[in-house]
Order: C-alpha cells, then structure tokens, then sequence
C-alpha cells in the first residue's frame, strides 16, 4: 500500500506538471474548447442522475428522445469516484478538473504495477509507466477522458496476468469488476481488454470452464447496463457507423512518424527489436495487431487510400467491422495506437539496459517533446441572467436556444456550453452536441436555421413538446 501511495503521488505530480490549469484554474478552464465541455457535463449530469434517483442515463439535451446520454460514452465509473466532490462543489467544470487529476494520478499507479508485475522489476516498470504516461501517443488523447484515463483497464490486465500466472480465483473475480468498471465508463478499452487477455491465454491456454462460469455475473451486469446502448441501432439505424467513418478516422502509413510527435518511443522501439523475441513473443503480436488495426479498413498514406489495379487493399479491420459485434459503432480506429503504446512500452522497458543515467535521459527526451505544459482553455463559467427564469419554468417545461446549430457548423461549441447550463436549471431542451444525433432532429435543425420559426417548423417543435424558446437573452412562451 505504501508503495501504491507513492506511486499514486508521482502520478499526481506528473498530472499537474502535464495540465496545471486543472489545479491552478479549476473553477473556469478546461483541456480543451468543446469535448471536454461535453464530458464534464455527462459526468455532472450522471451525478444528477444518481442523486435524484433518475434513469441513468437520461440527459436533458436533444428532447424529446430518451436516453439521450448514450449518444456518448456512459463516464459512469468517473462520476461515481468523483461523487464526493459534490460535498465541496457542484461546478461541472471543477469536478472535471478534481476527476481529470484523480483518474490520471490513477492511471500512473495502475500501469506502474502492471509493468512492474510483466518485466518483474519496480525500476522497470517504473521506467515503463513514464513512457506510456508521457509519449505523446498518449498525451494526444488528454482532452478525451474516455482514453487518457484508463485505470481500469490496466488494473483488470494486471489482475488477468497475475491469474494466468499464479491460478488465484480472486484475480479472477477481481478482472471481471474492474473489466465492467471500465466498460461504465468508455468502451474501446474493452476490445482492448479483449485481444490482450485473448492472445495472453493462448500462450497458455487454461481454464477456460472456469474463467467462463466466472464470468456469467459480469456478462448479465454488462447486459443490463447496456441495453439502452443496445437498443439504440434499433431506434435509430443510422447509428450504425458507416465503414466510410472508420476509413476517414484512421492512420495512414506516414502518421504514426508523423501526427504524434513521439520519436523518442519510435526510435526506442526500433533499437530494442533486436534479439530473441520467444519471451516477448505475446507483446509483439499485440503491437502488430493494434497497429493494424489502427490503420482502420483499409491502407492510406498521405491522406488518400493506396490501391492496386484501382482497388483499395484490404486491412483486418474490415473483418472486426461486419463480424465483431460492437465495432459498426465505432468510429475512431485510430485510437488503437494506444493500445500499441502500451506494447512497445513493455518491450522497451525490458529489453533496455537497466541504467538510471540512461533512463533519465529517456524520460527528459519525452518531457522536451511532449510540449508541456499543456494549454488550458478559459470557459466563462457563469450563467446568463435568462437561466435564473428558465430555472423556474413549471418541471415538464421544454426549451429551444436560439441559434441552434449542428456540429460541423461555425460557432457549434454554443451547444455543450448550454448543456453545462442545464445541468443548473434541469430542463430539458432541444439543443446538444455529442458523439450521434438521429437523423430527424438534424432535418428539424436544418429546418429551423433554413427558415426560422415559421408556421410549420413551429407545429414540429410544439408537437416534440417545447415550451419555450431562449434567444437574445430573453425567454418566451414557443407560440
């Protein structure tokens, strides 16, 4: 304990030396101008949720549709550990901030036992943890939460390998809890979870009876917690990403050298390649099926897609895409680089020599490239006067803030703003941004921003229940 105390302490530090603003300025700044906006409001408004004995994942943005919280990452785990800081605040922003260095300082300690545990070395595993936690495939993804935070994760691989190792059903049972602690709060890190532990038990498969009926509880949890999410392809088939998506957000070739200003690992890596790999055989595989993975459905290079005879080569993705259940909801492929991180941090930190003055000048490379500290961005934290009166509309009262806009429209950041604002007055309201919008209530936007309130768009938003519209600082009855 003492010694997770001391790691979880460096982690801390390493935290505030990465983003200070989230302890110098917690009450108005943010990692960045629009994603964190939206993830402080789902961890304030799961809080809600909690306290007022709510549907989990209701949310008051995009009415008149239910659930609307899973149009997003659920941030469940992250809004339960932060609860207690709702005694000192109720600021979603300052909550963000207090999480954002728990869940980072978190993540440090787990992935210091975990590599401490896999290269059977504090000092290496040490050294392992400082270069996942500080290579910039990493440091890119700060303002996602859902991917910088991942102590779950890397305590359920910790709890797996010890099982796998030393046979102890309560690892067992331990990689389970923490397996669904991660799934409540994002899910990529599951599929990570799931080709790790796969390739991990192939080594040495055992067990399989046993880890199965194990299992049973935590696959009915996962079953009911996500049956909202289950049922949102249902409701709304466009919800299902299209393999376009995936295509459009993955790496080409010449990214991983070039989007994530981390030569340092790269060039570890490749100095670290030589030698038996029989005893890193399993860090390997993983490395090479993140990477190709990363690489999305099909190969591209300098933004266009690399073809032969006119056709795109196919990449191993696209199998994952129609046969893996889950992934047609993906859409980001790329933020499988970190789960080659996590891989090449391993190999590095055990095939390098065991030498502080050359750890040190590692980890300094990796502070000079890392560009820190990162930037903060200032949020005007206080409500507009109108909210006062929109806070005291009768409860079953609806809204519409105008302009509306979508997300691909100049000024759209207006939108997770105002979500931070209903989480004050409870309303529900018309507006939001997030990760899916169903298709008719981008043809109602559009309708509003083409021709106003007229006569017809009026009816459409009287009959999805509005009440009220919110413009120029002033509220009014919708008709």
């Amino acid at each position: 304990m003492r010694r997770f105390l001391i790691i979880f302490s460096l982690g801390f530090f390493l935290s505030v030396l990465i983003y200070p603003a989230a302890l110098r300025y917690p009450t108005d700044t943010l990692p960045d101008n629009n994603d964190t906006r939206l993830i402080a409001y789902i961890i304030g408004q799961v809080q809600n949720n909690l306290l007022r004995r709510q549907p989990l994942f209701y949310g008051t943005f995009f009415a008149p549709y239910d659930n609307t919280l899973t149009y997003s990452e659920p941030f469940v785990t992250t809004a339960v550990i932060s609860l207690p800081f709702r005694l000192l605040t109720s600021s979603p922003i300052t909550i963000f901030n207090f999480s954002f260095l728990l869940a980072t300082s978190l993540t440090f300690a787990a992935s210091f036992l975990l590599f401490a545990y896999l290269t059977k070395d504090s000092l290496k595993g040490l050294f392992a943890a400082l270069l996942f936690n500080l290579s910039g495939f990493h440091l890119a993804y700060l303002p996602h939460l859902q991917l910088y935070s991942l102590w779950p994760f890397f305590s359920a691989l910790y709890c797996f390998c010890r099982y796998q190792r030393e046979e102890k059903s309560l690892f067992l049972h331990l990689f389970f809890l923490f397996t669904f602690l991660q799934l409540a709060d994002s899910f990529l890190p599951v599929y990570f979870l799931f080709l790790i532990c796969l390739i991990y038990w192939l080594q040495k498969p055992k067990h399989f009876l046993q880890i199965l009926l194990s299992g049973l509880p935590f696959f009915l949890c996962v079953f009911i917690f996500l049956s909202p999410y289950l049922a949102l392809p249902k409701t709304f088939p466009e919800a299902v990403r299209p393999i376009r998506d995936a295509a459009h957000f993955s790496l080409g070739l010449e990214e991983v050298f070039t989007k994530y200003r981390s030569w340092t690992i790269i060039i570890l890596l490749f100095l670290t390649l030589r030698g038996p790999t029989s005893k890193l055989k399993p860090y390997f595989i993983i490395l090479t099926s993140s990477l190709l993975l990363a690489f999305g459905p099909v190969v591209k290079a300098f933004g266009h897609t690399v073809k032969v005879f006119g056709l795109p080569l196919p990449l191993p993705y696209t199998l994952f895409y129609y046969f893996f259940p889950g992934f047609q909801g993906l859409r980001t492929p790329s933020r499988f680089i970190v789960l080659a991180l996590i891989a090449a941090s391993a190999i590095i930190a055990t095939r390098l020599p065991k030498k502080p003055l050359l750890y040190t000048l590692v980890i300094s490379l990796l502070l000079f490239e890392a560009g820190l500290p990162r930037p903060g961005y200032t949020i005007d934290a206080a409500l507009p006067p109108v909210y006062a009166k929109v806070k005291a509309l009768p409860q079953d009262a609806v809204i519409l803030e105008l302009p509306i806009l979508l997300w691909n429209q100049p000024g759209h950041e207006i939108e997770s703003v105002r979500s931070l604002y209903s989480l004050d007055h409870g309303h529900r309201r018309v507006g939001g941004f997030s990760g899916f919008a169903p298709k008719d209530w981008i043809i109602l936007v559009e309708q509003i921003n083409a021709f106003g309130l007229n006569r017809e768009n009026q009816a459409r938003l009287a009959q999805i229940g509005v009440t009220h519209l919110v413009e120029n600082n002033h509220l009014q009855p919708l008709q």
